[in-house]
């Protein structure tokens, strides 16, 4: 449940499953991921979520702000640069594909930068392909399970007509956008350029071209999710807290300063404000 804002509260009242990419799909698909509810009468729940530095390919019953769609629509969805904000009410169900940091570009078959902060129909983020047919054939499923099977096996379809070297050029920059998430001694675009065996500007293109924004903007966002994550387990779960300056070093910040300031610029609110709101 990484970088969703009071997952619990979710919880009570949302299904959310993961689903493997499969083998054609690994290292452009993260996961296959849905959701289904059953909200009591009246009841409106909205779920903020600090997004992963990943773009999502989902089809659902409701839009971003809670208004039924029939039949249900697809979305395309590019690096999110800002919190979003998603409602919920009645019934209803989303099945979606995360793609892998790196992946988008390749699965909407031009730069990921043209998708970046945009939500966008099939008919415009995958361009040369029958969106409508997807769509149909997902929801034409009465399981979650169902529709996620028939996701994939279009996205298949899809990737097989992409160009091989742009799809190989994809794996590569999710090989590397995973060292930002995974190693906290990666703090700068230098350090990353310099493991990945690129010169700076080489992968800053390589970045725009794929992820849709820069590689500074991944390391930093995957740092202010661990920062919120850790605020979370010792405000809310209890677990001891180490202090936001511990916090800060451990995450390669040069001092709480900094990290407050990307917290505020990521989230939308200070530390302090953030440990309220999830105490509250």
């Amino acid at each position: 449940m990484r970088g969703i804002v009071d997952p619990d509260q979710m919880l009570e009242f949302v299904d959310f499953v993961r689903e493997p990419p499969g083998e054609v799909l690994a290292g452009l698909i993260e996961w296959f991921w849905t959701v289904s509810w059953d909200m009591p009468d009246g009841m409106v729940l909205d779920q903020e979520v600090l997004n992963h530095p990943a773009g999502n390919i989902s089809i659902g019953t409701l839009d971003d702000r809670g208004v039924r769609l029939d039949p249900p629509e697809g979305r395309v969805y590019g690096v999110q640069q800002g919190l979003s904000s998603r409602r919920l009410r009645g019934q209803g169900w989303t099945v979606a594909a995360r793609t892998a940091v790196g992946g988008l570009g390749a699965l909407i078959g031009r730069s990921a930068r043209d998708a970046a902060d945009k939500q966008l129909s099939f008919s415009e983020g995958l361009p040369g392909v029958d969106g409508a047919a997807i769509v149909a054939h997902v929801i034409a499923n009465d399981t979650n399970e169902a529709r996620v099977a028939v996701l994939r096996r279009h996205l298949e379809q899809v990737l097989d007509e992409r160009d091989g070297a742009f799809v190989a050029e994809a794996r590569r920059v999710a090989e590397i956008a995973a060292l930002a998430e995974t190693d906290r001694s990666v703090c700068r675009i230098e350090q990353l350029a310099d493991a990945a065996g690129y010169s700076v500007r080489s992968l800053q293109r390589l970045f725009d071209q794929h992820v849709g924004q820069s590689p500074a903007f991944v390391i930093r966002r995957w740092r202010i999710i661990e920062a919120a994550e850790a605020a979370r387990a010792a405000f809310v779960d209890g677990e001891e807290w180490r202090g936001w300056a511990t916090v800060a070093d451990e995450l390669g910040y040069s001092d709480q300063a900094h990290l407050t300031r990307d917290f505020s610029r990521h989230l939308g609110v200070t530390p302090a404000a953030y440990v309220e709101r999830n105490r509250a």
